[in-house]
């Protein structure tokens, strides 16, 4: 598996982004994790909304209030709709965003299966959880512990670049 974490200044262009793939048939939303309702009860509104009223307690974290995550799967890898929630789920928890709000996509646009995540890193109490060296301190160590207890391959990052 490889991760790549990116902090997009405007939370609803990645949600846009993702939104555009799902309208062109390269994409799906399979999870909507710590919503009220499920993806397929919701447009692209309902969905900003969530994440739109957390980021609206913190006036201060204007340019850094949002998270877009992909994680990458070797090719030969014949992941379930159900096992790419799970590695969803599993990875937000150890990264210390169980609770937030976040939308997974599955993406059909590529040569190996990938799946992105939408979320925003303020709190319900309008503090901002801390993204500095997320990916090589939290991500990195839920990767391998992801790839060892759900039995994935381990994948060179240069090959998804």
């Amino acid at each position: 598996m490889v991760v790549r974490i990116k902090s997009p200044h405007s939370i609803q262009r990645a949600l846009n982004y993702n939104e555009k793939k799902v309208q062109q048939g390269k994409a799906e939303c399979i999870h909507a994790g710590n919503y009220l309702l499920n993806p397929a009860q919701m447009n692209f509104y309902r969905k900003m909304e969530r994440l739109q009223d957390l980021i609206s307690l913190n006036e201060r974290a204007k340019k850094s209030n949002s998270l877009h995550i992909s994680l990458n799967f070797d090719p030969s890898e014949k992941l379930t709709k159900q096992k790419l929630v799970e590695i969803a789920q599993v990875y937000m928890g150890k990264i210390g965003f169980a609770v937030q709000p976040y939308l997974v996509y599955q993406h059909h646009d590529s040569g190996h299966p990938h799946l992105h995540i939408v979320t925003t890193n303020i709190r319900p109490d309008g503090k901002r959880i801390d993204t500095y060296n997320k990916g090589r301190n939290q991500s990195e160590k839920a990767r391998k512990e992801i790839e060892k207890e759900l039995e994935l391959m381990a994948l060179d990052a240069d090959e998804f670049a």
